[in-house]
Protein backbone atom coordinates (compact mmCIF):
# COMPACT_ATOMS: atom_id res chain seq x y z
CA UNK A 1 0.00 0.00 0.00
CA UNK A 2 1.53 3.21 -0.81
CA UNK A 3 -0.46 6.15 1.65
CA UNK A 4 -0.95 9.82 0.67
CA UNK A 5 0.57 12.15 2.56
CA UNK A 6 -0.36 15.48 1.57
CA UNK A 7 -3.77 14.94 3.49
CA UNK A 8 -6.45 18.05 3.59
CA UNK A 9 -10.00 17.36 4.03
CA UNK A 10 -10.85 18.91 0.30
CA UNK A 11 -9.31 15.56 -0.79
CA UNK A 12 -12.01 13.83 0.76
CA UNK A 13 -14.21 15.09 -2.00
CA UNK A 14 -11.73 13.98 -4.71
CA UNK A 15 -12.28 11.22 -7.04
CA UNK A 16 -11.16 8.14 -5.26
CA UNK A 17 -8.64 5.36 -6.38
CA UNK A 18 -10.81 2.38 -7.80
CA UNK A 19 -9.92 -1.65 -7.70
CA UNK A 20 -11.66 -4.28 -9.30
CA UNK A 21 -12.25 -8.07 -7.08
CA UNK A 22 -14.06 -10.43 -8.65
CA UNK A 23 -16.17 -7.53 -10.92
CA UNK A 24 -16.71 -5.45 -7.73
CA UNK A 25 -15.04 -1.96 -7.94
CA UNK A 26 -14.32 -0.58 -4.48
CA UNK A 27 -13.36 2.76 -3.80
CA UNK A 28 -10.75 4.08 -1.12
CA UNK A 29 -8.58 7.19 0.22
CA UNK A 30 -5.53 6.04 2.27
CA UNK A 31 -3.31 8.68 4.01
CA UNK A 32 -0.66 8.45 6.20
CA UNK A 33 2.10 10.46 7.65
CA UNK A 34 4.47 8.53 5.34
CA UNK A 35 4.01 6.57 2.09
CA UNK A 36 5.08 3.50 3.51
CA UNK A 37 3.69 2.32 6.54
CA UNK A 38 3.79 -0.99 8.32
CA UNK A 39 1.33 0.15 10.89
CA UNK A 40 -2.14 -1.45 11.54
CA UNK A 41 -4.42 0.76 9.64
CA UNK A 42 -7.59 2.61 10.84
CA UNK A 43 -10.35 1.57 8.36
CA UNK A 44 -13.23 3.52 8.21
CA UNK A 45 -16.66 2.41 7.25
CA UNK A 46 -19.69 5.07 7.00
CA UNK A 47 -23.44 4.09 7.24
CA UNK A 48 -26.40 5.33 5.00
CA UNK A 49 -26.63 9.10 3.71
CA UNK A 50 -22.49 9.17 4.53
CA UNK A 51 -19.83 9.82 2.58
CA UNK A 52 -15.64 9.86 3.18
CA UNK A 53 -16.25 14.24 3.62
CA UNK A 54 -18.37 12.82 6.46
CA UNK A 55 -15.26 11.86 8.32
CA UNK A 56 -13.54 15.24 8.02
CA UNK A 57 -12.83 15.81 11.30
CA UNK A 58 -11.69 11.56 12.59
CA UNK A 59 -9.00 11.19 9.53
CA UNK A 60 -7.57 14.85 10.77
CA UNK A 61 -7.30 13.80 14.01
CA UNK A 62 -6.24 9.91 13.51
CA UNK A 63 -4.14 10.66 11.01
CA UNK A 64 -0.98 11.68 14.22
CA UNK A 65 -1.06 8.48 15.42
CA UNK A 66 -2.41 5.96 12.48
CA UNK A 67 -2.67 5.67 8.71
CA UNK A 68 -5.86 5.90 8.02
CA UNK A 69 -7.89 3.89 4.99
CA UNK A 70 -11.31 5.03 3.57
CA UNK A 71 -13.19 2.19 1.98
CA UNK A 72 -16.62 1.99 -0.06
CA UNK A 73 -17.78 -1.25 -0.97
CA UNK A 74 -20.47 -1.57 -3.79
CA UNK A 75 -23.61 0.37 -3.70
CA UNK A 76 -21.54 2.10 -0.52
CA UNK A 77 -21.56 5.72 -0.35
CA UNK A 78 -19.88 7.44 -3.33
CA UNK A 79 -19.33 4.26 -5.05
CA UNK A 80 -22.54 3.79 -7.43
CA UNK A 81 -22.25 0.05 -8.37
CA UNK A 82 -25.17 -1.71 -7.65
CA UNK A 83 -25.01 -5.15 -5.91
CA UNK A 84 -28.42 -6.95 -5.49
CA UNK A 85 -26.88 -10.47 -5.16
CA UNK A 86 -24.58 -9.57 -2.52
CA UNK A 87 -25.00 -10.12 1.09
CA UNK A 88 -23.71 -9.03 4.47
CA UNK A 89 -21.32 -11.55 4.59
CA UNK A 90 -20.31 -10.96 1.22
CA UNK A 91 -19.60 -7.55 1.03
CA UNK A 92 -17.53 -8.49 4.58
CA UNK A 93 -15.66 -10.55 2.67
CA UNK A 94 -14.55 -8.18 -0.09
CA UNK A 95 -13.08 -5.74 3.02
CA UNK A 96 -11.02 -9.20 3.60
CA UNK A 97 -9.80 -9.02 -0.30
CA UNK A 98 -9.36 -5.87 -0.13
CA UNK A 99 -6.81 -6.07 2.61
CA UNK A 100 -5.28 -9.26 0.37
CA UNK A 101 -4.89 -7.48 -2.91
CA UNK A 102 -3.72 -4.09 -0.94
CA UNK A 103 -0.99 -6.16 1.69
CA UNK A 104 -2.19 -4.73 4.45
CA UNK A 105 -1.42 -5.79 8.02
CA UNK A 106 -4.17 -6.25 10.17
CA UNK A 107 -6.39 -3.49 9.91
CA UNK A 108 -8.64 -1.84 12.97
CA UNK A 109 -11.99 -1.58 11.03
CA UNK A 110 -14.48 1.77 12.66
CA UNK A 111 -18.28 0.82 11.83
CA UNK A 112 -20.90 3.41 12.08
CA UNK A 113 -24.59 2.42 11.80
CA UNK A 114 -25.10 0.22 8.17
CA UNK A 115 -20.98 0.50 8.29
CA UNK A 116 -21.02 -1.44 12.10
CA UNK A 117 -22.30 -4.71 10.69
CA UNK A 118 -19.85 -4.95 7.82
CA UNK A 119 -16.98 -4.16 10.58
CA UNK A 120 -18.32 -6.75 12.93
CA UNK A 121 -18.95 -9.22 10.49
CA UNK A 122 -15.73 -8.54 9.08
CA UNK A 123 -13.70 -9.30 12.36
CA UNK A 124 -15.85 -11.97 13.27
CA UNK A 125 -15.24 -14.00 9.90
CA UNK A 126 -11.41 -12.74 9.47
CA UNK A 127 -9.95 -12.80 12.60
CA UNK A 128 -6.22 -12.52 11.72
CA UNK A 129 -7.20 -9.54 9.42
CA UNK A 130 -8.85 -7.62 12.33
CA UNK A 131 -6.37 -6.07 14.87
CA UNK A 132 -9.18 -4.00 17.02
CA UNK A 133 -12.78 -3.02 16.47
CA UNK A 134 -14.68 0.36 16.96
CA UNK A 135 -18.64 0.28 16.57
CA UNK A 136 -21.56 2.80 17.18
CA UNK A 137 -24.97 2.32 16.21
CA UNK A 138 -25.03 -1.71 15.91
CA UNK A 139 -27.54 -2.87 12.99
CA UNK A 140 -27.66 -6.22 13.82
CA UNK A 141 -31.98 -5.39 13.16
CA UNK A 142 -32.95 -8.21 15.52
CA UNK A 143 -35.70 -5.74 17.36
CA UNK A 144 -39.30 -6.52 15.90
CA UNK A 145 -39.86 -2.55 16.08
CA UNK A 146 -36.49 -1.65 14.22
CA UNK A 147 -37.48 -4.20 11.50
CA UNK A 148 -41.02 -2.82 10.56
CA UNK A 149 -40.00 0.73 10.58
CA UNK A 150 -37.25 -0.50 8.29
CA UNK A 151 -39.51 -2.54 6.29
CA UNK A 152 -42.87 0.42 6.14
CA UNK A 153 -39.52 2.81 4.66
CA UNK A 154 -39.16 0.38 1.58
CA UNK A 155 -43.17 0.39 1.21
CA UNK A 156 -43.54 4.22 1.22
CA UNK A 157 -40.41 4.62 -1.21
CA UNK A 158 -41.99 1.78 -3.60
CA UNK A 159 -44.93 3.64 -3.32
CA UNK A 160 -42.50 6.97 -4.50
CA UNK A 161 -43.82 8.39 -0.87
CA UNK A 162 -40.45 10.17 -0.86
CA UNK A 163 -41.21 12.52 1.62
CA UNK A 164 -42.78 10.23 4.28
CA UNK A 165 -40.19 8.04 3.96
CA UNK A 166 -37.48 10.72 4.91
CA UNK A 167 -39.43 12.12 7.64
CA UNK A 168 -39.72 8.53 9.55
CA UNK A 169 -36.00 8.33 8.19
CA UNK A 170 -34.57 10.93 10.17
CA UNK A 171 -36.89 10.81 13.47
CA UNK A 172 -35.03 7.45 13.65
CA UNK A 173 -31.56 8.94 13.07
CA UNK A 174 -32.41 12.23 15.10
CA UNK A 175 -34.08 11.37 18.33
CA UNK A 176 -36.95 14.35 18.32
CA UNK A 177 -37.42 13.97 22.16
CA UNK A 178 -33.99 15.00 23.40
CA UNK A 179 -32.63 17.47 20.60
CA UNK A 180 -31.82 20.21 22.83
CA UNK A 181 -29.55 17.39 24.86
CA UNK A 182 -27.62 16.43 21.77
CA UNK A 183 -27.26 19.53 20.53
CA UNK A 184 -28.93 18.57 16.65
CA UNK A 185 -29.39 22.51 15.50
CA UNK A 186 -32.66 23.07 13.43
CA UNK A 187 -30.27 24.45 10.65
CA UNK A 188 -28.60 19.94 10.88
CA UNK A 189 -32.02 18.60 10.84
CA UNK A 190 -33.35 20.64 8.17
CA UNK A 191 -29.92 19.93 6.17
CA UNK A 192 -30.02 16.02 6.72
CA UNK A 193 -33.98 15.74 5.62
CA UNK A 194 -33.53 17.89 2.21
CA UNK A 195 -30.83 15.30 1.56
CA UNK A 196 -33.07 12.43 2.29
CA UNK A 197 -35.78 13.90 0.54
CA UNK A 198 -33.58 14.51 -2.42
CA UNK A 199 -32.60 10.78 -3.05
CA UNK A 200 -31.90 10.05 -6.50
CA UNK A 201 -33.46 7.03 -8.27
CA UNK A 202 -29.87 4.92 -8.24
CA UNK A 203 -29.78 6.30 -4.54
CA UNK A 204 -32.93 4.96 -3.49
CA UNK A 205 -32.35 1.63 -5.07
CA UNK A 206 -28.69 1.18 -3.00
CA UNK A 207 -30.85 2.19 -0.03
CA UNK A 208 -33.24 -0.27 -1.60
CA UNK A 209 -30.70 -3.58 -1.47
CA UNK A 210 -29.23 -2.53 1.53
CA UNK A 211 -32.01 -2.19 3.68
CA UNK A 212 -33.04 -5.78 2.37
CA UNK A 213 -29.16 -6.88 3.19
CA UNK A 214 -30.09 -6.18 6.85
CA UNK A 215 -33.37 -7.59 6.97
CA UNK A 216 -32.25 -10.75 5.53
CA UNK A 217 -29.55 -11.04 8.21
CA UNK A 218 -29.92 -13.51 9.87
CA UNK A 219 -27.80 -12.90 12.54
CA UNK A 220 -23.96 -13.38 14.08
CA UNK A 221 -22.74 -16.67 13.67
CA UNK A 222 -19.68 -16.19 15.66
CA UNK A 223 -18.71 -12.65 17.21
CA UNK A 224 -15.53 -10.91 16.67
CA UNK A 225 -12.73 -12.37 19.36
CA UNK A 226 -10.49 -9.27 19.15
CA UNK A 227 -9.89 -6.01 21.45
CA UNK A 228 -13.20 -4.40 20.51
CA UNK A 229 -15.04 -0.86 22.07
CA UNK A 230 -18.47 -0.22 21.64
CA UNK A 231 -20.17 3.05 21.69
CA UNK A 232 -23.68 3.52 22.18
CA UNK A 233 -25.80 7.30 22.24
CA UNK A 234 -27.79 7.76 25.56
CA UNK A 235 -30.59 8.43 23.77
CA UNK A 236 -30.44 6.43 20.30
CA UNK A 237 -33.63 4.81 19.39
CA UNK A 238 -32.95 3.52 16.07
CA UNK A 239 -29.79 0.83 17.76
CA UNK A 240 -30.52 1.29 21.05
CA UNK A 241 -28.12 1.05 24.18
CA UNK A 242 -29.25 -2.03 25.10
CA UNK A 243 -28.70 -4.09 22.04
CA UNK A 244 -25.16 -2.56 22.12
CA UNK A 245 -24.79 -4.19 25.50
CA UNK A 246 -25.84 -7.13 24.37
CA UNK A 247 -23.50 -7.42 21.52
CA UNK A 248 -20.74 -6.23 23.45
CA UNK A 249 -21.57 -9.40 25.73
CA UNK A 250 -20.68 -11.76 23.09
CA UNK A 251 -17.80 -10.53 22.19
CA UNK A 252 -14.67 -12.21 23.20
CA UNK A 253 -13.08 -8.97 24.60
CA UNK A 254 -15.41 -6.39 24.35
CA UNK A 255 -15.51 -2.73 26.51
CA UNK A 256 -19.11 -0.89 25.91
CA UNK A 257 -19.75 2.48 26.46
CA UNK A 258 -22.94 5.32 26.67
CA UNK A 259 -22.25 8.05 25.35
CA UNK A 260 -24.56 11.19 27.44
CA UNK A 261 -26.79 13.38 25.37
CA UNK A 262 -26.07 11.60 22.34
CA UNK A 263 -28.11 8.96 19.87
CA UNK A 264 -27.74 7.26 16.96
CA UNK A 265 -24.83 9.96 15.20
CA UNK A 266 -23.02 9.91 18.75
CA UNK A 267 -19.65 10.04 16.79
CA UNK A 268 -21.17 13.03 15.33
CA UNK A 269 -22.81 14.72 18.01
CA UNK A 270 -20.25 14.31 20.77
CA UNK A 271 -17.01 13.94 19.17
CA UNK A 272 -15.15 14.52 22.18
CA UNK A 273 -16.62 12.42 24.79
CA UNK A 274 -16.27 9.57 21.91
CA UNK A 275 -12.72 10.65 20.78
CA UNK A 276 -11.28 10.00 24.35
CA UNK A 277 -12.67 6.61 24.12
CA UNK A 278 -11.20 5.25 21.04
CA UNK A 279 -7.85 7.50 21.04
CA UNK A 280 -6.42 5.12 24.11
CA UNK A 281 -8.13 2.18 22.70
CA UNK A 282 -6.73 2.26 18.80
CA UNK A 283 -3.27 3.02 20.15
CA UNK A 284 -3.66 -0.35 22.65
CA UNK A 285 -3.70 1.97 25.72
CA UNK A 286 -6.06 1.66 28.94
CA UNK A 287 -9.14 3.09 28.80
CA UNK A 288 -9.93 5.77 30.84
CA UNK A 289 -11.09 5.08 34.11
CA UNK A 290 -13.87 7.91 34.20
CA UNK A 291 -14.60 9.62 31.20
CA UNK A 292 -16.39 12.94 30.73
CA UNK A 293 -19.61 12.28 28.54
CA UNK A 294 -19.41 9.21 29.07
CA UNK A 295 -20.01 5.90 31.08
CA UNK A 296 -18.53 2.51 30.58
CA UNK A 297 -20.32 -0.53 31.21
CA UNK A 298 -19.11 -3.24 33.76
CA UNK A 299 -19.50 -7.07 32.99
CA UNK A 300 -22.57 -7.73 35.11
CA UNK A 301 -24.44 -4.52 33.23
CA UNK A 302 -24.06 -5.83 29.85
CA UNK A 303 -27.31 -7.96 29.89
CA UNK A 304 -29.20 -6.09 32.28
CA UNK A 305 -29.73 -2.73 30.91
CA UNK A 306 -33.48 -1.27 30.76
CA UNK A 307 -34.98 -1.68 27.33
CA UNK A 308 -37.33 0.74 27.59
CA UNK A 309 -36.07 4.41 26.28
CA UNK A 310 -39.19 6.87 27.12
CA UNK A 311 -41.84 7.06 29.41
CA UNK A 312 -45.19 4.71 28.59
CA UNK A 313 -48.20 5.98 30.28
CA UNK A 314 -51.42 5.40 30.65
CA UNK A 315 -53.29 8.53 29.50
CA UNK A 316 -55.61 10.40 30.83
CA UNK A 317 -58.55 10.16 28.14
CA UNK A 318 -57.83 6.28 27.27
CA UNK A 319 -60.90 6.41 24.88
CA UNK A 320 -59.43 6.82 21.09
CA UNK A 321 -60.73 4.97 17.55
CA UNK A 322 -58.22 3.23 15.67
CA UNK A 323 -58.71 3.61 11.52
CA UNK A 324 -58.08 1.61 9.03
CA UNK A 325 -57.24 3.38 5.44
CA UNK A 326 -60.10 0.62 3.61
CA UNK A 327 -62.44 2.76 5.72
CA UNK A 328 -62.76 0.84 8.77
CA UNK A 329 -63.17 2.05 12.48
CA UNK A 330 -62.82 0.44 15.45
CA UNK A 331 -63.30 1.92 19.28
CA UNK A 332 -60.24 1.13 21.51
CA UNK A 333 -58.65 1.89 24.65
CA UNK A 334 -54.97 3.21 25.05
CA UNK A 335 -53.63 1.07 27.85
CA UNK A 336 -49.91 3.25 27.14
CA UNK A 337 -48.60 5.60 24.83
CA UNK A 338 -45.56 7.54 23.98
CA UNK A 339 -43.85 9.06 21.11
CA UNK A 340 -42.46 6.15 19.71
CA UNK A 341 -45.29 3.65 20.24
CA UNK A 342 -48.13 2.04 22.88
CA UNK A 343 -50.35 -0.57 23.39
CA UNK A 344 -54.30 -0.30 23.06
CA UNK A 345 -57.32 -3.08 23.41
CA UNK A 346 -59.76 -3.25 21.21
CA UNK A 347 -62.32 -5.73 19.83
CA UNK A 348 -59.99 -6.21 16.57
CA UNK A 349 -59.82 -9.08 13.33
CA UNK A 350 -57.58 -11.54 14.55
CA UNK A 351 -55.61 -11.32 11.15
CA UNK A 352 -54.37 -7.82 11.03
CA UNK A 353 -53.24 -5.68 7.65
CA UNK A 354 -49.12 -4.63 7.93
CA UNK A 355 -50.51 -1.56 6.42
CA UNK A 356 -53.10 1.46 6.55
CA UNK A 357 -53.92 1.69 10.05
CA UNK A 358 -54.22 5.86 11.88
CA UNK A 359 -54.99 6.25 15.54
CA UNK A 360 -57.12 9.20 16.42
CA UNK A 361 -56.79 10.44 20.17
CA UNK A 362 -58.31 13.43 21.57
CA UNK A 363 -56.85 16.46 20.10
CA UNK A 364 -54.13 15.47 18.60
CA UNK A 365 -53.74 14.67 14.23
CA UNK A 366 -54.04 11.35 13.58
CA UNK A 367 -51.24 9.20 13.81
CA UNK A 368 -49.76 6.12 11.44
CA UNK A 369 -49.18 3.24 13.08
CA UNK A 370 -47.60 -0.03 12.17
CA UNK A 371 -48.88 -2.97 13.95
CA UNK A 372 -45.78 -4.94 16.11
CA UNK A 373 -48.03 -7.67 18.03
CA UNK A 374 -51.57 -9.04 18.75
CA UNK A 375 -51.98 -11.13 21.76
CA UNK A 376 -54.33 -11.30 24.81
CA UNK A 377 -52.38 -8.37 26.02
CA UNK A 378 -53.82 -5.74 22.76
CA UNK A 379 -52.21 -4.64 20.50
CA UNK A 380 -48.74 -3.09 20.15
CA UNK A 381 -47.73 -0.84 17.81
CA UNK A 382 -45.02 1.75 16.95
CA UNK A 383 -45.58 5.11 15.33
CA UNK A 384 -43.99 5.57 11.49
CA UNK A 385 -43.54 9.63 11.87
CA UNK A 386 -43.71 9.53 8.61
CA UNK A 387 -46.12 13.22 9.06
CA UNK A 388 -44.16 15.84 10.37
CA UNK A 389 -46.81 17.91 11.75
CA UNK A 390 -48.19 15.35 13.84
CA UNK A 391 -44.89 13.84 14.69
CA UNK A 392 -44.39 17.06 16.33
CA UNK A 393 -47.58 17.40 17.80
CA UNK A 394 -47.25 14.13 19.78
CA UNK A 395 -43.52 15.28 20.54
CA UNK A 396 -45.18 18.65 22.42
CA UNK A 397 -47.22 16.00 24.54
CA UNK A 398 -44.42 14.18 25.83
CA UNK A 399 -41.57 16.21 27.59
CA UNK A 400 -38.44 14.41 28.28
CA UNK A 401 -37.64 13.43 31.60
CA UNK A 402 -34.14 11.12 32.94
CA UNK A 403 -33.74 8.70 31.03
CA UNK A 404 -31.69 4.89 31.85
CA UNK A 405 -29.07 4.30 29.43
CA UNK A 406 -31.58 2.05 27.24
CA UNK A 407 -33.75 2.02 25.07
CA UNK A 408 -37.24 0.12 24.28
CA UNK A 409 -38.63 -1.66 20.86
Amino acid sequence: MRYRTDYSATLLASPPDVIEIAGWRLHYQAYSTRQRDTRAPVLLLGGAFQSFRSFAAEVDELLGEHPVILLDLPSQGGNLQLAPELDLEQLADLIAAFAEQLQLPALMPVGLSYGSALAALFAARHPRRCARLLLAGITAFGRPGARRMLEEGLALLEEGRLGEFAQGALTGLLNPLHLQETGVSPVFRKALLRQIQRLTPLEVERYRQNSLRLLAFTGFDSHPQCPTLVLAGEHDHFTQPWEHAHFAAACGMAECAVIHQADHLAQFERREACAALYRPFLCERPLPARSSGSTRLHAGQLLNLEKRCEPRRTPRQQHAVLLHDEGQRWAVELSELGFFGGRLQGDLPADLPQRGWRLSHGDLPEQHLIPLRHDEQGLAFVFAHSDAAASQALAERFHPAPQPAAACA
